[in-house]
């Protein structure tokens, strides 16, 4: 499911679908679809917002070894909705899975799990320290008895819903077809009320939600590589991703950082928790930290951000401070991930 409007990170999605977004150089669809792969190259992408980037990225060589068909919603359908419409290429057993996650976990157990419990419907979860962010289940002899929507006080578990699931072609059944329809809020209940066996797993692994801006660093940084070494007399340190042509001025300190192409970073710079997308530049002098700086922003001498997202595009002049906010000046540009 590809066809997220990722209003919670904008302005990094103005102009580029969620799924498509660059986590350590790739986008995020990619770390599901090679979760997926370990047991099928067969893809549906149901896609919408800004559909046409993502049928262009796999138009070419990214589609190698898959086989994807498209589908396409002019209008939103929401999670089940968009399968229905989908109802005629399946014909057994199926993954369905939200392409706006690092998802690196074990998919095998899962279909294994579904199969030897002829369950209509399996949910993969996993345990999370706040449960008040997803949706969760209570989970008992792996069947699931009870579901519960971001509660924000008296949770019935901490095991997250992690947005993979294994079903059955029947539960076409109970989704009315050109209507928007959710899984977890409508369908899973319609299923649950007919006495269907919706099944809960555990899974092993990682799961990160790129949903809001503080997770998109978190899953930049996770995946990025470990790094202690010194480029032109600067610093890095931690967890660093650097993209192609890249350039970095002397005395600077970057620590557990994504830096994306064709930045600069002038001398005298700290960058700390951060992601800085393609062409950026931050000038000498300035710190960032806990931030995004999203396609094409420019900061300008001893300029300071911590705990915000900059929109593309935006050019911050000389000593300007920046904290806990969200500033655009327009949609993004991405340049080529």
């Amino acid at each position: 499911m590809a066809g997220g409007l990722g209003t919670r990170l904008r302005p990094i999605t103005d102009n580029i679908p969620k799924s498509l977004i660059p986590v350590a150089g790739k986008p995020v669809v990619f770390y599901l679809m090679k979760a997926l792969a370990r047991v099928s190259n067969d893809y549906i992408l149901t896609v919408s917002y800004r559909y046409e980037k993502v049928i262009d990225l796999f138009s070419g060589p990214e589609a190698r070894g898959k086989n994807i068909l498209f589908s396409v919603e002019k209008e939103p359908l929401g999670t089940a909705g968009g399968l229905k419409k989908v109802e005629k290429f399946i014909e057994e057993t199926f993954i369905v899975g939200n392409a706006d996650t690092i998802f690196q976990q074990d998919v095998r157990g899962l279909l294994d799990f579904h199969k030897e419990k002829k369950n209509t419907v399996t949910l993969g979860l996993t345990p999370v320290d706040d449960p008040s962010e997803f949706g969760v289940a209570k989970v008992r002899d792996g069947r699931i008895v009870q579901f519960q929507e971001k509660p924000k006080v008296n949770p019935i578990s901490n095991l997250a819903n992690v947005g993979v699931y294994v079903m059955e072609p029947e539960i076409f059944d109970y989704i009315e077809r050109n209507k928007q329809v959710d899984v977890a809020k409508e369908l899973l209940p319609a299923l649950q009320s007919d006495g269907k066996k919706i099944g809960g797993f555990r899974m092993k692994g990682t799961w990160i939600d790129i949903g809001r801006p503080r997770d998109l660093i978190k899953a930049n940084i996770f995946v990025s590589g470990k790094s202690q070494r010194k480029v032109n007399g600067s610093r890095l340190s931690g967890k660093v991703y650097l993209g192609k042509d890249v350039k970095i001025g002397k005395n600077c300190l970057l620590e557990d950082v994504a830096i994306y192409s064709g930045t600069v970073i002038e001398d005298n710079v700290h960058i700390k928790n951060s992601v800085i997308y393609d062409g950026s530049t931050v000038g000498d002098g300035s710190k960032i930290e806990d931030s995004i700086l999203s396609f094409g922003s420019i900061l300008g001498e001893g300029v300071i951000i911590s705990d915000s997202v900059i929109g593309g595009g935006l050019l911050l002049r000389k000593g300007g401070k920046i904290e806990g906010t969200v500033v655009s000046l327009g949609e993004d540009k991405p340049g080529d991930n």
